[in-house]
């Protein structure tokens, strides 16, 4: 596909457009204790739940694929970070359903869990895959360069950090170390949210904010089918979301429906989505 073309016929028309930041291993009652300025203020603004959802299988790999692809998974297949089993070519990501439905729009996948780029996400305009010590540090990089400087429709954006930490102190709000790194991951994401303010265009596009995270956990660590690991933030933002608590909760599978709400793209229901749209 050609970058120069997709950016020439862009800049104009699709000023629909969408941001998925998610941050691993983030249990909502530790992001509500600990100092996150940028996604306090986002949040002010948004649609959101402290106590979404994901389903019995409490890992990333199928935390992220019931986001990503907007079923659970018994439909994706995928129940561990093994990824045997895997159904995505009847249940694919969002970004593999852009490229069939809207191959002109321009995608972006930056992430710094190797397995999302590896399995989940096989097709995106542009991929950025980080599994290092400075994995975060460079997602952040990338977004702001890609923000500042090309033109993209949907971006999705993954931090790894807080989860490397909670597996190493806990998954809890009164571990400091684990707060600590959930205020390190907040200031990446204030300056990834700057970028996207300063875009040249920024004021004539619709951007679609959303903010999850694959799965809670304990200090034990994850992957049980227990409250602490299954409950989740869910954060939206955006010029047509209504503002405020959503009740009931939203769940995981809630994101894909609403993005491809926020797209104007109509869901078919041969896709068997397991979410619905929640926050617009």
């Amino acid at each position: 596909m050609n970058r120069e073309k997709i950016l020439d016929n862009h800049h104009s028309q699709n000023l629909k457009k969408v941001l998925l930041i998610g941050i691993d291993g983030v249990r909502p009652d530790a992001l509500e204790a600990a100092r996150t300025p940028h996604l306090d203020k986002l949040i002010a603004q948004s649609a959101y739940s402290y106590c979404a959802q994901t389903d019995e299988n409490t890992l990333s790999g199928p935390g992220w694929s019931n986001i990503l692809t907007g079923v659970w998974s018994k439909k994706h297949g995928v129940t561990d970070n093994f990824f045997i089993g895997e159904n995505y070519d009847k249940y694919p990501s969002i970004f593999t359903r852009l490229e069939q439905l809207r191959p002109e729009l321009y995608t972006v996948s930056a992430v710094s869990w190797r397995p999302i780029n590896n399995y989940i996400i096989p097709v995106a305009d542009e991929k950025y895959t980080y599994y290092d010590s400075d994995g975060d540090l460079k997602v952040m990089k990338d977004a702001i360069r890609v923000l500042s400087t090309e033109d993209p429709d949907v971006m999705f954006i993954h931090f790894l950090d807080v989860d490397l930490v909670g597996h190493n102190y806990g998954f809890h709000p009164t571990v400091l170390r684990y707060l600590k790194e959930i205020e390190d991951v907040d200031k990446q994401i204030g300056s990834v949210l700057r970028a996207l303010s300063l875009r040249k265009n920024y004021s004539n596009e619709d951007w679609l904010i959303f903010c999850t995270t694959d799965h809670g956990g304990r200090i034990e660590g994850h992957g049980k089918n227990v409250p602490e690991d299954r409950t989740i933030f869910y954060i939206l933002n955006g010029k047509s979301v209504i503002p405020g608590k959503l009740d009931p909760p939203p769940n995981q599978v809630d994101v894909v429906p609403t993005i491809l709400k926020h797209l104007e793209i109509p869901i078919d229901p041969a896709w068997g989505l397991d979410g619905r749209v929640r926050g617009l």
